[in-house]
């Protein structure tokens, strides 16, 4: 029988970091996942960003700690404020309390506070099911075989080739990431940080552009084959795509470059389901799509504030006269676990029952069940017409 340590003095917090606690913080990460963290994740972990990072202390230690950032992202034109939890943490000491439920509690009401619309947390565990978080969207992952030669000739551009980015191209990136319809909006910071730790989505990466002789058209980030985390001795090499921008006969080029350039036997590319070009691009060389929820998993924090804004992209898919009806409430206040919502349009009512079946059904549903509200099926169907909403994917974003 395991025995949870009782605390010796009364837990402060959760609350936000202190400007003193940074060494505190830093032993406490780095216990529960590895000593890089801080230089893993400089997004995350700045002094711009400290309000973000929700702790609770006993005596001279943290024990909790729930990070996340904020940021705008844009939706197919609307813009939404995103909070991106992680680094979550409980001492072992600490365990079995229930402080990680309470820490994560906390940053939902903080996120809330900040005007935030959706949280989107790297990874999928009980302490985030069990509020609501689940897997969302009608994505794709794409693989190439390096012994694929038709499907490789077909992706091929003549013309195109393969080039390595630095520091010095950020200003190129974001001006090819910038015009992306479904992206957060990237500070500089962002990027000199991406650059400086070179890690992205947990694992050293690179980055490339795809050239066509007088500019960058293109750019992927890839993880590093001989990096990827769990890899194996002996496990065949492959190229993981966790950003993409720009061109989609580029990127599709640089999947088959990037296999020559690593030695690799496949190269892997997520494809959001809002992006018809390149998978259209993908399939047309042979190589068929495999269903893929976006990472992580995604929490609705303001359900009313999310569809007010993004209430443009609605009416673009069921009409203006429809959208403009359309009140959207919610049982709790925002930010909380618990509660259903609804969805009217004079007497015409739909329900969903809580957050798990929210988000799935806002932004698609991976898996095999779809979520269906309740109430008035006329308005269901209605409403099927302008769903799902496109998923977000992390890229740099990462934390």
């Amino acid at each position: 029988m395991t025995v949870v340590a009782e605390p010796t003095t009364p837990p402060d917090g959760p609350r936000a970091l202190g400007s003193d606690e940074w060494p505190l913080l830093d032993h406490l990460v780095s216990t529960v996942f590895r000593p890089e963290m801080f230089h893993d994740y400089p997004q995350l972990f700045n002094a711009s960003n400290r309000a973000n990072l929700r702790v609770i202390r006993e005596g001279g230690q943290l024990v909790t700690h729930v990070g996340f950032t904020i940021r705008p992202a844009v939706l197919l034109g609307p813009v939404i404020t995103v909070a991106c939890i992680g680094a979550v943490a409980t001492a072992p000491e600490a365990r079995g309390r229930g402080l990680g439920s309470v820490c994560v509690q906390d940053a939902f009401d903080h996120a809330s506070a900040s005007g935030v619309d959706l949280m989107m947390i790297s990874g999928g565990r009980g302490l985030y099911t069990r509020v609501g978080c689940r897997e969302v969207g009608a994505d794709h992952r794409f693989t190439l075989e390096a012994g694929n030669a038709a499907s490789r000739r077909a992706v091929t551009r003549p013309g195109l080739t393969l080039v390595p980015l630095t520091a010095h191209d950020i200003p190129a990136l974001g001006a090819i990431h910038e015009r992306e319809a479904v992206r957060f909006v990237r500070p500089r910071d962002d990027w000199e940080r991406a650059f400086d730790c070179g890690i992205v989505m947990n694992t050293p990466s690179d980055f490339w552009g795809v050239s066509d002789g007088s500019g960058t058209v293109a750019y992927v980030v890839v993880h590093r084959p001989d990096r990827v985390r769990n890899r194996k001795d002996g496990d065949v090499l492959f190229v993981r795509v966790v950003e993409h921008a720009g061109s989609r006969d580029a990127v599709a080029h640089a999947l088959s470059a990037l296999i020559d350039q690593y030695g690799a036997g496949r190269a892997e590319v997520h494809v959001g389901g809002h992006d018809a070009d390149l998978g259209r691009v993908l399939r047309h060389a042979g190589l068929q799509g495999v269903p893929e929820p976006s990472s992580g998993t995604i929490r609705v924090i303001d359900f009313p504030g999310l569809m007010g804004k993004v209430r443009p992209l609605i009416a673009g898919r069921i009409g203006h006269d429809l959208a403009s009806r359309l009140v959207f409430e919610a049982d709790e206040r925002a930010g909380n676990a618990r509660g259903g919502f609804t969805i009217g349009d004079g007497s015409r009512t739909i329900r969903l029952a809580d957050h798990g079946a929210l988000g799935p059904w806002l932004f698609g549903d991976p898996g095999d069940t779809h979520p269906e509200p309740d109430g008035d099926r006329s308005l269901a169907a209605e409403l099927a017409l302008a769903l799902p909403l496109p998923a977000l994917w992390y890229g740099v974003n990462y934390v």
